[in-house]
């Protein structure tokens, strides 16, 4: 008898409440392995990402910016919201 069918014929000796409870514990389990299967997704874009801005400090890419916040400034180019007075 595999596994299956033992489970199957162990639930259809409890009670319906006592099924419903089963359930909710397979759904509980189905919601566990998928936010385990979310967080090493998580972690191999964390990686990635890490990766990425270690090359860009390799190649140098924003040594030129003497002051960053100053160089924010320029390429944000803010404007007025449209129907707010400045």
């Amino acid at each position: 008898m595999t596994l299956v069918e033992q489970i199957l014929n162990q639930i259809k000796t409890l009670p319906p409440e006592k099924q419903m409870e089963v359930l909710d514990f397979i759904n509980f389990l189905h919601q566990k392995e998928q936010a385990a299967r979310s967080t090493a997704g998580d972690e191999e874009r964390r990686k990635r990402i890490k990766e990425s801005l270690q090359t860009l400090a390799e190649m140098g890419t924003f040594a030129d910016i003497e002051d960053p916040v100053e160089w924010q400034r320029q390429i944000r180019k803010d404007r007025p919201l449209p129907g707010r007075d400045e």
